[in-house]
């Protein structure tokens, strides 16, 4: 396994168990390491194994970030990912950010949300941690956007229903259904605050 040095200038992002570092030799990837920390559920290991499933079924990866295997470095072994980058190379915002500041047209953000929902079930993808800031809406031609799920694939804990998300068909359906609920409930909650002027947005 080879060994990249990660510097401080280098961080894009600090999750409540990972950071996500810019590829310093790299700009179209990112490095997702562990706190050294704290007590976590090893993410990269979830995140890794139900990558490497979804590969293995010829999954397409359309909406989400492809994965490129682990790396060595100055803060713990690290997960390697594709950094999502608008049509002009610049870093992709969040579907959040995109929300809170009215960037895209309601009438957008639906079909958007429809795509990936028709994805999620034709795929059987489960997304279950899901944050809008764990989808990044990519602008890939002018005014042209496509959702991406950058973080929160598979599940957030190792065990029987890890390995039912990936056996069990009738599961990972009703799981899929049941995370998509979850996940238009926060939607609809942060169109309320833009609608009333508020911006409660802890994060983007």
């Amino acid at each position: 396994m080879s060994y990249l040095e990660l510097k401080e200038e280098n961080l894009i992002a600090k999750g409540g168990e990972r950071d996500c570092y810019a590829h310093p030799k790299d700009n179209t990837k990112v490095v997702k390491t562990l706190h050294t920390q704290g007590i976590h559920n090893n993410q990269n290991e979830l995140e890794y194994m139900y990558m490497s499933y979804l590969k293995r079924k010829s999954i397409n990866l359309s909406h989400v970030t492809d994965c490129y295997g682990y790396i060595d470095t100055n803060f713990g072994k690290g997960l390697i990912f594709d950094r999502v980058l608008d049509y002009d190379n610049k870093p992709t915002k969040s579907f959040r950010f995109m929300v809170a500041n009215k960037i895209i047209l309601m009438d957008i953000q639906k079909e958007l949300i429809e795509e990936l929902k028709n994805y999620l079930e034709t795929n059987l993808v489960l997304f279950v941690d899901t944050s809008l800031t764990n989808i990044f809406c990519q602008e890939i031609d002018e005014n042209r956007y496509k959702l991406i799920i950058v973080d929160g694939l598979g599940s957030k804990r190792l065990g029987l229903k890890f390995w039912l998300y990936r056996n069990s068909k009738v599961y990972t359906k009703y799981k899929i259904r049941r995370q998509w609920e979850k996940f238009m409930t926060m939607y609809d909650k942060d169109i309320k605050r833009v609608k009333l002027g508020k911006r409660p947005f802890t994060r983007l």
